[in-house]
């Protein structure tokens, strides 16, 4: 059983301003030029107990309590998986399209001020620009305002979001107008 949400009313503050900061975990390129540059030069930030690259693959894991900051930016899990374009054919010149995919798993919390996200597991892959939540009931946040299911699709270059239910639980969701937060409100509060 599927059910798309995919308008422009109140639902529209709550996936923007969730899909804005995290891209600027994930240094998308997605955002305009100017806050595109800021999030390039901004570092990324990580702690884990342990750290795992693998040249051959590619990848660098972080295992255990891991902790990615960026800006104003949280990303907590047990394992954050990151994979990098692999060959200098796929490689742009934006030090963002380096990473090819990022996986967090295990207890996946993610935080920018009012926005929150909770997940099993996310999934973000660059070259199309979507992030995919699962779990036993992944859900996006901002102020009291929320949206819950299975498995939530978020693409970014639409600004669309697909929110899927399991056939046991349906998709839920709350919507407050007081919750209206703009991004040059929600900024200045930072």
């Amino acid at each position: 059983m599927r059910t798309s949400i995919f308008c422009k009313s109140s639902f529209t503050f709550l996936l923007s301003s969730f899909l804005f900061g995290f891209g600027l975990l994930c240094q998308t390129n997605n955002v305009s030029s100017q806050t595109q540059n800021k999030a390039n030069e901004a570092p990324i930030y990580v702690i884990s107990d342990k750290m795992i690259a693998q040249k051959d693959a590619s990848m660098v894991e972080f295992i255990g309590n891991v902790k990615a900051t960026r800006l104003d930016s949280i990303v907590f899990a047990d394992s954050i998986k990151i994979y990098f374009v692999d060959n200098n054919k796929e490689k742009n010149s934006d030090t963002q399209n380096n990473v090819k995919k990022i996986i967090s798993t295990g207890n996946v919390r993610y935080t920018a001020g009012e926005r929150k996200a909770f997940a099993d597991k996310a999934v973000y892959t660059t070259h199309d620009d979507i992030l995919v939540l699962t779990g036993k009931a992944p859900k996006l946040i901002t102020g009291s305002s929320f949206v819950t299911g299975k498995k939530i699709t978020l693409f970014r270059m639409q600004d669309k979001v697909l929110v899927e239910s399991d056939g046991t639980k349906r998709v839920e969701a709350f919507f407050n107008p007081e919750d209206n937060i703009s991004e040059d409100n929600n900024s200045n509060k930072q």
